[in-house]
């Protein structure tokens, strides 16, 4: 499954100002395509974060958008999330090609001879690769058999969803509702549908984890 692309930076003791002030210089210097919207940055300020943002204004076919730099809870910093500047919804396709972009253009000048590590997820998800083979298959003998239309509504078909749900949560991986969610639409669901079972499953699993103590 085709998935959105993550940006990971691990500083290493690099100071994040000095870095910062690295990609901005890049944006500078590279014919008006991004730049840096400090202006936004202090929006952060009253949440008690700290944010560098970035905007994309070129052309290549690159849709305008803006990027923002967070540092999550273990001290990397990575890219949350790109949203559009205009009333656009980013494909994967076209999230993925900002943020390669932002990488290549920005971030890897900036990391050369540092102690810079940077991490770039893959653009694909294979399920069984989250959950285990039983997992994967069970979700998939769900989805081929059960009604599209009513879910997992019928006996038989709540059966293969539960049987689904106990596979993942003895695979002690944990499966977000977003991906879920993206695989059951590949998978022929509607989007109505995939939400209401990407629902469920989070509180399904919930609700094992209690019961069982874990």
């Amino acid at each position: 499954m085709k998935t959105f692309r993550n940006l990971y930076i691990d500083l290493n003791g690099y100071d994040i100002e000095r870095f910062v002030g690295q990609l901005t210089g890049y944006c500078l210097n590279r014919a008006g395509s991004w730049k840096r919207n400090v202006e936004r940055e202090e929006h952060a300020k009253y949440f008690k974060e700290k944010a560098f943002v970035f905007e994309y204004i070129g052309a290549d076919g690159i849709i305008n958008a803006s990027l923002t730099l967070f540092q999550n809870d273990t001290g990397r910093w990575y890219v949350p999330n790109i949203i559009p500047i205009a009333s656009h919804q980013l494909s994967v396709d076209e999230y993925n090609r900002l943020l390669i972009d932002f990488k290549e253009n920005l971030v890897d000048p900036a990391c050369k001879d540092t102690s810079i590590r940077v991490q770039l997820t893959e653009d694909q998800i294979v399920l069984e690769e989250i959950v285990g083979n039983e997992a994967a298959e069970a979700l998939r003998r769900f989805s081929s058999r059960a009604n599209k239309f009513t879910g997992n509504a019928h006996p038989n078909d709540k059966k293969m969803w539960f049987e689904f749900l106990s596979a993942a949560q003895h695979s002690k991986v944990k499966l977000y509702d977003d991906i879920l969610k993206a695989i059951l639409i590949e998978q022929g669901w509607s989007e109505e549908w995939a939400d209401k079972l990407a629902f469920e499953f989070e509180y399904g699993c919930d609700l094992l984890d209690f019961v069982t103590g874990e």
